[in-house]
């Protein structure tokens, strides 16, 4: 996945290296807000798929893998606090992937696309509690689609 993005624009590749930490924040606080033990599992799940990814993209969490705690921090920091006005910064940040994917090998943005799906979907299990999704309203529900990422063709 490395290599893949080095070709893009400066802005282009950090947004990439960028977005699990951005899904993170936005299904952890989809709810209202993030807490700790949010953020503490979104860096365990980083963690994990920096090997677990069956394709180039665990490179990709490999690299924001040493360093993961103290990004979300620091992207909370940034981020508003009303979280219908976090979630809707995150969407916008989110949907410049779009171009970015469409640049992209095929193969590449659709494992990327998926990466980042099953992502969401690992964060909201763990924000679930015992029950996992079940907890989900339905806006949690929707947010963990990632609309406003499309998938790639």
């Amino acid at each position: 996945m490395l290599y893949h993005i080095s070709k893009l624009h400066r802005d282009e590749q950090e947004l990439v290296k960028k977005a699990p930490l951005l899904v993170s924040i936005l299904v952890a606080g989809a709810d209202g807000q993030v807490d700790s033990d949010e953020i503490e599992k979104a860096v365990k799940l980083i963690h994990t798929k920096s090997f677990s990814e069956s394709s180039d993209i665990r490179h990709l969490y490999r690299e924001i893998d040493h360093d993961v705690e103290a990004g979300l921090n620091a992207l909370l920091k940034e981020l508003p606090t009303d979280a219908e006005e976090r979630e809707k910064r995150i969407s916008e940040q989110l949907a410049g992937l779009n171009p970015i994917l469409a640049k992209l090998d095929n193969q590449i943005a659709t494992d990327f696309y998926n990466s980042l799906r099953s992502f969401a979907l690992r964060v909201a299990q763990t924000s679930g509690g015992v029950f996992g999704m079940l907890q989900l309203n339905h806006h949690e529900k929707e947010v963990v689609k990632l609309p406003m990422i499309n998938e790639p063709k």
